[in-house]
């Protein structure tokens, strides 16, 4: 129960402060409990960061591992990875914001403390068996599965970012939306992407 209200706390905290400027103190205050319970659950500012990181992570890899496997069709399971993975953050702003603040871009691999280069990796296998698959079957333009990935989470940090920082007021239908023609856009082959558009 602590440590639920303590991860919320400090998501918020992070989020608004970024990790550096926040104090313990303050998420202590923020979770409604004293700064030694707070001790007596979490080791310090460092491990509560990567343990928040490593339970998002955890839940969006299960997120999008449900979405790919939804599908039969490659692209069908792709849009729903880009969908529902962005939905993710969008129903998390004071988790999609402190990943804003901690500074590290998504296409450049997570930080590799605590286990956040496999959480990366294991994350990044998904959307990369589809583009890979995606290319044999000639629906994306050939490239390498890996520098696609890297491009696709870029475009996704950049979207999610711009969406924080304009107050999160754009409905998240009309982020997705624009998400997936962004998408379609720039992976897909350029017959299929006329096709998209006659649509």
């Amino acid at each position: 129960m602590y440590r639920q209200a303590i991860n919320e706390a400090a998501e918020r905290v992070f989020a608004d402060k970024g990790t550096d400027r926040s104090r313990m103190q303050e998420i202590a205050a923020e979770a409604g409990i004293s700064l030694g319970t707070l001790y007596g659950v979490i080791e310090g500012k460092k491990s509560l960061f990567v343990g928040i990181q490593q339970l998002r992570m955890r839940e969006f890899m299960d997120c999008i591992r449900a979405a790919s496997d939804a599908h039969d069709e490659t692209l069908d399971s792709h849009l729903a990875v880009v969908r529902l993975g962005a939905q993710y953050f969008l129903d998390r702003p004071d988790f999609l914001r402190m990943c804003c603040r901690a500074g590290f871009g998504w296409a450049s691999r997570f930080p590799a403390e605590g286990g956040g280069a496999d959480l990366w990796n294991e994350g990044a296998s998904i959307p990369r068996d589809l583009f890979a698959r995606g290319i044999e079957e000639g629906i994306y333009v050939a490239d390498e599965p890996e520098l696609l990935v890297r491009k696709m989470l870029a475009l996704k940090q950049v979207e999610l970012t711009h969406w924080a920082d304009q107050g999160m007021e754009t409905p998240h239908e009309v982020v997705l939306d624009r998400l997936e023609n962004q998408f379609i856009r720039a992976f897909c082959t350029p017959r299929l992407v006329q096709a998209w558009i006659r649509d």
